[in-house]
């Protein structure tokens, strides 16, 4: 009877044995699994090495990642994908081509993990973020090409991204990864000035003028975007001027050497920002002059002055000034406006902009402004809904002069699909501000100095 009232199970409740068992095929099913699972990534990568061995290098590392950030913490894996982002810029040449987007896109959800729960001190952000989104979306399921995909899956990056950096717990958490990406970012930028002093990889191959790319692999307005929002999160990022100087060099003079003249704009504007905020001070001053002198001192600034003498010849005409920008503006908004009201609401479409430019210059342009590529792309409801999310990033707690770069660029050359420094940029922007009290940290303040003892109390 004891063995019999020992054996028998609750109401509801699976026996012990049974227990037993489901344990026993769940210790025997794990490993097994796991065997198969590597079984099917070595074919995968012998399969690759043979066709194209970078790929198949690319696919050993992202294993080996995926390991390394299954043990780590949401902080952590955080660390992990956007440190990883500027090496990807400098040795783009020597990966594969879509290897970046898949990276910053885990780096996006691995953002959006880190700020849950989502929320915020105002709607808008998020609304306007959602709203964008759904635009977006709405213009992929009429995709008819992979192409248009992969621009859909860009453009989403960048609400994804938004809506980590304006959470109340984004905005906490970030500053906490600051140090090591930056960190990555300054030894990156190390390694490429070491690759160009040697001579190693591509040298005006983009404009003819002695640039120097290193490994770059065609995507010099993407890595001069990078190097300016490395440069502009380590200016603002001590108060050591030495520290100051040093990081903003790093990133500068690569971007300088790379002669994209939107380079050169967005450090312009970045440095009289930082002038200006601190209100003309000695120390902002000699940051400026010997940033100047290492400008002068790298050949940085005599390669952007050549590229504006090589530009002031080929420019007679107004389609071509701006590298020809006239002529890819007017091609891209003439059918736009012709289209009538349909298109000027909700766009031509995904990729109509490349298929424009492809069939009436013989290039698939960009439109070399997110003014033109997201107003033709996606009509002036996604073009409102963009300028108000950055509106509201430039009116929030994040550190406006990384936005600049951004923003910059987004003007004058185009910065949605340049997920890299796009997602770098508002990733730093969030991580160098000082994360901001708590709730609880205010009242606790605000009790503090309540309580103080008056005057005539003491």
């Amino acid at each position: 009877m004891e063995s019999a009232k020992f054996h028998r199970s609750s109401p509801g409740a699976p026996s012990q044995g049974v227990a037993e068992t489901g344990s026993r095929l769940s210790t025997l099913a794990w490993p097994g699994a796991a065997y198969l699972g590597a079984g099917a990534v070595a074919v995968a990568t012998g399969a690759l090495a043979a066709k194209e061995p970078l790929a198949g290098v690319a696919l050993v590392a992202a294993v080996g990642a995926g390991a390394v950030a299954v043990r780590l913490t949401r902080l952590g894996t955080v660390e992990l994908l956007l440190a990883a982002l500027p090496w990807l810029i400098v040795f783009d040449g020597l990966t594969p081509s879509l290897l970046r987007t898949f990276v910053v896109t885990a780096a996006a959800l691995a953002m959006l993990t880190l700020a849950m729960p989502l929320r915020y001190r105002d709607a808008v952000g998020p609304i306007a973020a959602c709203v964008f989104a759904a635009v977006v979306l709405g213009n992929a399921i009429f995709a008819t090409d992979p192409d248009q995909l992969i621009q859909a899956s860009k453009y989403l990056i960048f609400p994804a991204v938004a809506l980590a950096v304006l959470s109340e717990r984004g905005q906490e958490q970030l500053p906490n990864a600051r140090n090591v990406v930056l960190a990555s970012c300054a030894l990156a930028m190390v390694v490429h000035l070491g690759i160009v002093a040697a001579g190693l990889g591509q040298t005006g191959t983009k404009y003819d003028i002695g640039e120097q790319l290193g490994f770059g692999r065609g995507i010099v307005h993407e890595m001069a975007l990078t190097f300016v929002v490395v440069a502009a999160a380590g200016l603002v990022s001590s108060d050591r001027l030495l520290y100051q100087v040093s990081f903003f060099a790093l990133g500068a003079v690569p971007a300088l050497l790379t002669g994209v003249r939107s380079a050169l704009l967005s450090l312009i504007v970045v440095v009289v920002m930082f002038v200006i905020r601190s209100r003309l001070s000695r120390r902002s001053l000699a940051v400026v002059a010997l940033i100047l002198a290492v400008a002068f001192a790298s050949g940085g600034a005599k390669i952007v002055q050549e590229r504006f003498a090589e530009q002031a010849q080929r420019e007679q005409t107004l389609s071509e000034v701006g590298s020809n920008r006239g002529a890819i503006w007017t091609v891209a908004v003439t059918p736009w406006w012709n289209g009538g009201p349909p298109e000027w609401l909700f766009g031509m479409g995904l990729g109509s902009i490349e298929d424009l430019e492809l069939r009436e210059l013989g290039e698939p342009y960009v439109g070399h402004s997110d003014l033109i590529q997201i107003g033709v792309t996606l009509g002036v409801v996604g073009l409102a809904v963009w300028a108000l999310l950055w509106l509201v990033l430039l009116r929030s707690r994040l550190e406006s002069i990384i936005l600049v770069p951004l923003i910059v660029f987004a003007l004058v050359n185009g910065s949605m699909i340049y997920v890299t420094p796009l997602t770098l940029g508002l990733a730093f922007a969030a991580a160098c501000r000082p994360p901001p009290s708590t709730p609880d940290e205010e009242s606790l303040s605000k009790a503090f100095v309540n309580e103080r003892p008056s005057e005539g109390e003491r």
